[in-house]
Formats: C-alpha cells, structure tokens, sequence
C-alpha cells in the first residue's frame, strides 16, 4: 500500500499521489533551514525512491534523467520535462517562453504530485502549460497572441486529430 494521498487532478480526471503532506512533514522536521539540510534532502529524496548518493539526481534534488517535449512557434516555445523516479514514480514540471515572459522548472524530489506513468505526466504537463498560456492570451500584454498560438499547439497535441485511412 502507498503511504501517499492519492488525488485526483481534474479536468483531467487523472490519479496522481500527493507528495505535499510528506514534504511538508519533512520541513517541519528540519526546521526554517530545511533546504540546506543533507539529512533533509536525503529523506525528500527517499520518497520518489532516490538513496543517496545517486546516479538519478544532482545534489540540489532535480532529477538528472529528465527528457523534454518542446512545442514551438514564432519567437515562443513551451517545454513539458519528465522524468522517472527509481520506484516508478514520475516528476513533472513545464516552462514556457514568451517575446516578453516566460517561466521555468525541473522535475525534482520536490516536486508536489508524483505521477503514477508518462503519460498522465505529459498530460497534466500539458494541461498546466495551457492554463498558464491561457491567462497570459486573454489579457491585453503584447505578447497575447503568441501565448494564443502556443496554447492551439497544445491543444491540438492533447487532442490529437485522429487519421481516416
């Protein structure tokens, strides 16, 4: 039996383990300096499956083995990175870049859900991405249309047309 929440992430309808409950034990345990703690990052770690020292990730907790789905168009581009854990879980965070923002992440031991296989990463990747563009399109900043254009790229991705022949 798992010893984490599972929870489930809609719209999208998929399952997924909650590892806030944990993570935050482990802060409260370590105290304010958590972040600096050996011992700390060791036990983080321990819940993807991660025994230290390890080939999987650096000594700050990203994962080393992470692989990228880019989606680009004009000046942006859009980035989903995942990656597995020794135990089968996977990470996921996402990046985007816009001609006047952007934003970015890597899968690491902290991140807060865990996916339970690639591709209920790639979609929640994917669904993330198209909420953070989709509030930059629907304002009046100039780079508006461009955030547009990259979320019809993923939408499309998510949905991808099926062939007739």
């Amino acid at each position: 039996m798992n010893p984490f929440p599972l929870i489930r992430i809609e719209p999208l309808g998929i399952e997924a383990l909650d590892m806030r409950p944990a993570q935050q034990a482990l802060r409260v345990q370590y105290g304010c300096l958590y972040y600096l703690s050996d011992a700390c990052l060791r036990d983080v770690a321990a819940l993807w499956g991660v025994m230290l020292p390890s080939p999987y990730m650096y000594d700050v907790g990203v994962f080393r083995n992470a692989r990228s789905i880019l989606h680009r168009t004009g000046r942006s581009e859009a980035e989903i990175r995942l990656a597995c854990s020794p135990s089968g879980l996977w990470a996921m965070d996402t990046s985007y870049m816009l001609p006047l923002s952007g934003h970015g992440a890597a899968p690491s031991v902290w991140n807060p859900v865990a996916f339970l296989n690639e591709a209920d990463a790639v979609a929640g990747g994917l669904h993330e991405l198209i909420e953070s563009l989709g509030r930059i399109a629907s304002s009046s900043r100039s780079d508006a249309s461009e955030a547009l254009r990259l979320m019809d790229i993923l939408k499309a991705e998510r949905t991808p047309q099926l062939s007739l022949f």
